[in-house]
Order: structure tokens, then C-alpha cells, then sequence
């Protein structure tokens, strides 16, 4: 997977104008679904490389504190 980088002067630029570009094109009356769709999924894709995907997903195992000196 190639991995690509914003500053983050550019991703708070995103941030600031998509959702003024999103609510003028999904609130005219000939906005589509497929559009507010699209809309929705670019706002989505902006928060995941602002929070860097998120916390981890259900592939982590947790290791309780507890366990690391049973062996000992």
C-alpha cells in the first residue's frame, strides 16, 4: 500500500471548506442522493487521516497489566 502525506496546514484547509462545499451543493434542490453519498464519504476519508485511522481495530489482543507478572 503506497502511503501519502498532507500537511497539516492543507488538511485544515480541507477541513474548514468541505463541509461549506457540502452543505451548498447537498442542500440545492437537484442534489442528488448519490451526491450527498459521495459528500459524506469524502467527510469521512478527512477525519480518518486526521486521526490516523482511528483507534485500532477489533485485530488488537489486549494483555491485561495483571498477566505481565504472573510469571515472575
Amino acid at each position: 500500500m503506497r502511503m501519502f502525506q498532507i500537511t497539516e496546514d492543507d488538511l485544515s484547509e480541507l477541513e474548514r471548506v468541505l463541509p461549506e462545499l457540502c452543505e451548498a451543493v447537498t442542500m440545492r434542490p437537484d442534489a442528488t442522493p448519490r451526491q450527498r453519498t459521495q459528500f459524506r464519504q469524502i467527510q469521512k476519508i478527512v477525519v480518518n487521516v486526521r486521526w490516523n485511522y482511528g483507534p485500532p481495530g477489533a485485530g488488537v489482543e489486549i494483555i491485561p497489566a495483571d498477566d505481565l507478572h504472573e510469571s515472575e
